[in-house]
């Protein structure tokens, strides 16, 4: 990937599967020329000769004598992402028409392109440094708002600053130790050690505070997860339909309707969740209604809530409260459904026997006419201790290997320190200092790529998919 930037390359940009728009991305030496071969724009004109940031609508061609309508988007060099010369295709969102066009293209001169391929021109051009980089692949994978928050201070590059200031500080001291070296028979002292002491001190102090305002981009916490348990028919594929607003679950009056554990994303009083709808437990049934039971009592063991829903339109049964202890340990709500076939006083009749369970805060909801549904969503967000501030601003967001570099060089600052403590005169322990605030550079340099292996680049872009 490395040795190969110049190449023209071309990727699918757009998400996987059917979608209005589908977008396919080129970079490369001769991208221009290659759009030009496959494009045919409305009014007629020249492709090649047009200076970038240009919308041009037009037409594709497929193969002779097919042709899909189509968005050309161009950029100049350097005023791309990859630095390159780049476009892309705006065309139809279907998979098949998408991979005509990427063969279209291949045949044309074009490569496909390797996963990370797009911003690892975009690093290697200059584009944007190796903590931007990776925060591009956090952006993709995030699956929550806080993760999307979290990678998008990355990419402001709060973290590229903070270290590029701890890395000067160092590489002046490396440069101050060393000239000691050099110069070690001439009665000259670069640095004196108290003064070299106390720059080191301060550089630590710099970084410990770095590393004491960071949190681990993996361990962001994904969205909480609800899990709906209850006796089959007791509604809760509807409910989770009117949570979610996705018609996620089939909603039958006949019982058993869902066999495996259903997912939707819902908000709850503002903050995001994860909704699983399973099957009912009814472990005295049979075969498949049986196993389906059993899942989703295997599901409620990772799940942070669960919400036992009881049909109060039915006969009461207390044995239908057991469902509240299927996940020890797992924070409990009860979730009263069916209200609308129910008579007021039977409703508050109802609400005291769900009470009197002592199963978890109580709700009594219509899952089919909303009724009360709000008042669930609350119930919820407060069973699951939603937090209701995002991250600080002042939290440095990283990586694992961002954090793996810092404490690395946190190591080696402490160990140039002790060194120093104790000295003389600089030249005492010169060699062992400045060897050990290399590995403090290098390491702060392998932060935002400055100071980089192939291999380091490798394990970085491998991450990323196709077509970024």
């Amino acid at each position: 990937m490395f040795d190969l930037i110049d190449d023209t390359i071309v990727a699918i940009a757009s998400p996987a599967g059917h979608a209005a728009r589908g977008i396919v991305r080129c970079s490369g030496t001769d991208v221009i020329s290659i759009a030009g071969s496959v494009f045919t724009p409305e009014p007629a004109c020249d492709v090649g000769s047009l200076p970038g940031f240009r919308r041009i609508v037009g037409f594709v061609e497929l193969e002779p004598g097919c042709s899909i309508p189509a968005e050309l988007y161009l950029f100049r060099a350097p005023r791309s992402y990859t630095r390159q010369d780049s476009v892309e295709f705006h065309v139809p969102g279907s998979p098949a028409l998408l991979t005509m066009l990427i063969e279209r293209i291949v045949e044309r001169g074009a490569r496909t392109a390797q996963p990370g391929e797009f911003t690892a021109r975009a690093f290697m051009n200059g584009a944007m440094d190796l903590t931007r980089a990776e925060a591009v692949a956090s952006v993709i994978m995030a699956r929550s708002d806080a993760q999307l928050r979290a990678a998008r201070r990355m990419m402001d590059g709060a973290l590229a600053e903070e270290t590029e200031r701890i890395l000067e500080q160092t590489a002046e001291l490396v440069a101050l130790v060393e000239a000691d070296i050099d110069f070690a028979e001439e009665p000259i002292e670069f640095i004196t050690p108290a003064a070299l002491s106390d720059r080191i001190g301060g550089t630590l102090k710099a970084l410990q505070r770095l590393l004491a305002g960071t949190e681990s981009a993996e361990r962001i916490d994904p969205l909480p997860r609800i899990l709906l348990v209850g006796r089959s028919n007791a509604g809760k594929s509807t409910l989770m339909n009117r949570l979610s607003g996705l018609d996620r679950a089939i909603c039958s009056p006949l019982p058993g309707t869902t066999r495996d554990v259903l997912t939707a994303p819902v908000t709850l009083d503002h903050q995001e969740a994860i909704l699983l709808d399973a099957a009912g437990i009814d472990l005295a049934a049979e075969d498949l209604a049986r196993q389906a039971g059993a899942a989703t009592i295997a599901a409620a063991t990772k799940v942070d809530t669960l919400a036992v829903v009881v049909d109060l339109s039915a006969p009461r049964d207390d044995s239908v409260f057991a469902l509240a202890a299927v996940a020890p340990g797992v924070p409990c709500v009860v979730l009263g459904n069916k209200t609308d076939k129910l008579e007021p006083d039977d409703v508050a009749s109802g609400v005291a026997w769900l009470e009197q369970a002592n199963k978890g805060p109580v709700c009594v909801i219509s899952a089919k006419t909303g009724q009360g549904v709000d008042a669930c969503r609350r119930l919820l967000a407060r069973a699951l201790a939603l937090p209701q501030t995002a991250l600080g601003a002042d939290v440095t967001i990283v990586t694992a290997r961002q954090r793996a570099a810092l404490e690395t060089a946190r190591d080696a600052l402490l160990r140039a320190a002790a060194e120093s403590a104790e000295i003389a005169e600089t030249i005492d322990r010169a060699d062992v200092i400045a060897f050990e605030l290399r590995e403090a550079l290098e390491a702060l340099g392998s932060i935002a790529g400055s100071v980089t292996t192939e291999d380091l680049l490798g394990r970085v872009f491998a991450s990323f998919c196709i077509g970024k």
